[in-house]
């Protein structure tokens, strides 16, 4: 998705991006170099192995990795603002990127040591994955704010389109890789070989497919100003923006209401690997044709989620996208071993990768998840861009991208807490009807349309 950073950049860079072809492939490779850490070590497969293996207890490992997703995603609500904000007053930001990439490839690799049954030496591994997670999340304010330098704004969509293809590519090659390895190689011996080599084929990807655009993609021209008068422009900037917020409120009811939904749409996609793993024992290989089949399932939602928005409005078709997902949601808490919707089911079904009943309503809990959070982040951002005035379009949307990182957290820490607390990870599932249901009611008080300027300007 791409964020405000990108738009406020756009006078820059726009004569480069105009025949800059091979910039744009340099430029959209980054999105595929990274893409393979969200899937296969926060989705899939690592978190799965870590959970259940490394933590040796499914349920305090959901709980554990509540608490890492969420102390990553407090650090980035409050650094990203204010990085963003000055690397924009400053001008370049191929220094901040490299700097991530710098120390999210080695944190990714370290993941490779992670053991069964560990014990306190998991703590290392939680370490490493806060800060290779802080630095994914970093990068994206630099990389999105580099589209600028390669493309004219009337092409954002198209080269945003290219590097989610490409990411999509490398998902579903990296998943086969995966399924290949654990029959061919590591079949039967049950150490967890593939699991453990997955983070350093992680790390050396998201390194290779990174060197482009550190070398291929210009940097916007650097200002000139000292350290101290560039910290206190950006700061300038961000407080300028939030005091614009102020003039369109209904803009800022949208917002209040997307941090909250948007914590649903994380329950569901962030803790599916862990959930699968620990409540119904799926194995990585489970996981990974599930990954490959729902990022076809999330490319129908895409595609669900514009037609609907076209046709019905963005209000009307993130409101079908969200009651969507809140019976998803309502789904996958029903879902045990031996029972679906609460009704026991035989949990002895053996043949094929999902014999039982409770594997295949799992499996289908999470297409409708994939599907209807791919639909709502569609509707999502363009809702906003029917509802900001157009001379406030890039500021605003500038807020919508601190919106999304600003309570991140709170999903996989109410995650975290009530799984704890209740010593079920079904018990900790429900946080996201209550992130749904919340958000639903909230975009109820936010009213259709298109200001045509800002009020009190």
């Amino acid at each position: 998705m791409i964020d405000g950073g990108s738009a406020t950049a756009s006078a820059q860079g726009a004569s480069v991006g105009t025949e800059d072809k091979r910039g744009k492939l340099a430029w959209a490779l980054y999105e595929c170099a990274r893409n393979p850490f969200y899937v296969l070590i926060n989705i899939y497969v690592f978190s799965a192995y870590f959970a259940n293996h490394v933590i040796a207890d499914p349920v305090q490992g959901q709980a554990i990795w509540g608490y890492i997703l969420s102390t990553a995603a407090v650090f980035v609500a409050l650094s990203a603002p204010v990085l963003g904000t000055i690397a924009d007053a400053g001008g370049r930001r191929k220094p901040f990127l490299a700097a991530c990439i710098a120390v999210a490839v080695p944190a990714s690799a370290l993941l490779a040591l992670a053991r069964p049954g560990m014990g306190t030496g998991a703590w290392l591994i939680a370490a490493a994955l806060v800060v290779a997670n802080i630095c994914y999340e970093l990068s994206s304010i630099f990389y999105n704010a580099l589209l600028a330098q390669v493309s004219v704004p009337s092409r954002f969509g198209s080269v945003s389109g290219l590097a989610y293809a490409l990411a999509n590519a490398a998902g579903i090659l990296l998943f086969g890789t995966y399924m290949f390895a654990d029959y061919a190689i590591a079949s039967g011996e049950g150490n967890f070989l593939v699991e453990r080599m997955t983070p350093v084929v992680v790390a050396g990807w998201w390194l290779v497919f990174s060197l482009p655009i550190l070398f291929r993609v210009p940097d916007a021209s650097a200002s000139g100003a000292p350290l101290g008068a560039v910290i206190s422009q950006g700061l300038g900037r961000l407080r300028t923006a939030v005091v614009r917020l102020r003039t369109v409120p209904d803009v800022g009811r949208y917002l209040i209401a997307r941090m909250v939904f948007n914590e649903g749409f994380i329950v569901l996609m962030m803790f599916m690997g862990v959930v699968g793993a620990g409540v119904l024992g799926w194995t990585g290989v489970q996981l990974s044709a599930m990954g490959l089949i729902l990022s076809v399932v999330a490319v129908g939602g895409s595609m669900l989620g514009g037609f609907l928005d076209d046709r019905l409005g963005s209000k009307a078709s993130l409101k079908i996208s969200i009651v969507g997902c809140i019976f998803a949601n309502l789904l996958l808490v029903t879902i045990g071993p031996d029972t679906v919707l609460f009704v026991p089911t035989d949990p002895h079904v053996t043949g094929g990768l999902f014999p039982r009943a409770a594997d295949k309503a799992f499996f289908v809990a999470e297409g409708l998840a994939a599907f209807f959070v791919t639909s709502g982040l569609v509707s999502s951002r363009t809702m906003l861009a029917k509802l900001a005035p157009r001379d406030a379009m890039n500021e605003l949307f500038g807020i919508y991208a601190l919106s999304g990182t600003a309570t991140s957290f709170m999903g996989p820490l109410s995650i975290a807490v009530l799984t704890q607390v209740f010593a079920s990870q079904r018990a900790g599932l429900c946080a996201g009807l209550v992130f749904l249901g919340g958000g639903l009611y909230l975009l109820q008080r936010v009213r259709g349309g298109r200001s045509t300027t800002v009020q009190g300007t």
